[in-house]
C-alpha cells in the first residue's frame, strides 16, 4: 500500500523548498569589495576643492620617489585621490609590531569600532563603523589614512581615506570611515590596521593595530556573500478532489525546484 501525501502535505513541502532557495553566494572568484563613506563633525566628509592644475605622469620610472612626492603638490585633491587609491588599493602586506613606522610628530591618540549589521545573526558582521583620532604637534597638519583588515598580521587594503587636516591635540577632530564588506571576506576574528600619511611628504606618519589598541582585535566579520539570508514566501493551497490542483501543486513545486537549483548551478 502506498501513502500518498495530502495537498496541505505538499504545500508545506513547497514552502521548505522556498524558504530555503535564497542562500547567499559564497564565490569570491572577482575579488575582495569593499563600500566606504567618510564622516566628520557628524556630517558626510568631502575633501575641501584646491585649484585644479594639469595633470602630471607619476608612473613614469624614472621618477624617483622624492621627485613623486613634489609632482603630487602639484595636483589637485581629486588627482591626489586617485593617485593614492592606486598606489593603496589592492595591496597587501605582513606587518608586526617591530615594523612600526612612526615619527614623534604624528600619532594616534585613539580608535574605535563598532559593528553594525550582522543579517543571518551568526556573530559575524558584514558593516561596522571605525573612528580615530590622529593628533600631531603642528598647530594643523594635512593627513590621510589606509585601513587594512587581515589576519595573522597579513593584511588587505580596505580603503583610503581622503585626504584631511588634523588639528594638533584637538580631541573633537576625530575621522569615521562607516564600511559594508560587499565580497571577499569569509567569516572571521580579523585585526585592523590604520596606518596615517602626512599628506604633504607623503610619508607614514603614525600607525596603530591590535598592537596598540584593543578595540582594533578579533573583530567578527564577513562579507555579504557569506551571510545566508532565508527568504520566507507564504502559499496558500485550498485542498481540492480535482486532478487539477494536484497538477498545479505539482508545476508549483518543479518552479521552485528550477529557481533552486538553478541559482546553485
Amino acid at each position: 500500500m502506498f501513502y500518498t501525501p495530502s495537498l496541505r502535505s505538499l504545500a508545506g513541502i513547497a514552502l521548505t523548498l522556498i524558504a530555503n532557495a535564497s542562500f547567499a553566494n559564497t564565490s569570491d572568484a572577482q575579488g575582495p569589495v569593499v563600500q566606504s563613506k567618510e564622516f566628520r563633525y557628524d556630517q558626510p566628509y568631502q575633501a575641501a576643492a584646491a585649484e585644479t592644475s594639469a595633470p602630471l605622469e607619476l608612473s613614469s620610472t624614472n621618477v624617483s620617489a622624492s621627485q613623486s612626492e613634489s609632482l603630487l603638490q602639484g595636483l589637485s585633491v581629486e588627482q591626489k585621490q586617485q593617485h593614492r587609491e592606486t598606489k593603496f588599493n589592492g595591496t597587501s602586506k605582513q606587518f608586526a609590531s617591530t615594523s612600526f613606522v612612526t615619527t614623534s610628530d604624528f600619532w594616534i591618540y585613539d580608535s574605535w569600532l563598532s559593528l553594525d549589521l550582522d543579517l543571518d545573526y551568526d556573530g559575524y558582521y558584514s558593516k561596522f563603523t571605525l573612528e580615530f583620532d590622529a593628533d600631531t604637534v603642528y598647530a594643523d597638519a594635512p593627513v590621510y589614512a589606509v585601513i587594512y583588515l587581515g589576519t595573522n598580521d597579513y593584511y588587505e587594503s580596505i580603503h583610503v581615506t581622503s585626504e584631511f587636516y588634523i588639528y594638533g591635540e584637538d580631541s573633537s577632530d576625530s575621522f569615521v570611515i562607516a564600511s559594508e564588506l560587499i565580497r571577499g571576506f569569509p567569516p572571521r576574528d580579523y585585526d585592523v590596521l590604520i596606518e596615517l600619511y602626512d599628506a604633504y611628504s607623503e610619508q607614514l606618519v603614525a600607525t596603530a593595530d591590535y598592537y596598540t589598541d584593543a578595540d582594533l582585535s578579533y573583530v567578527s566579520l564577513e562579507s555579504e556573500n557569506y551571510e545566508s539570508v532565508y527568504e520566507e514566501t507564504v502559499v496558500i493551497v485550498e485542498e481540492h478532489g480535482g486532478s487539477t490542483a494536484w497538477y498545479s501543486l505539482i508545476a508549483l513545486i518543479g518552479v521552485v525546484a528550477f529557481k533552486r537549483f538553478g541559482r546553485s548551478a
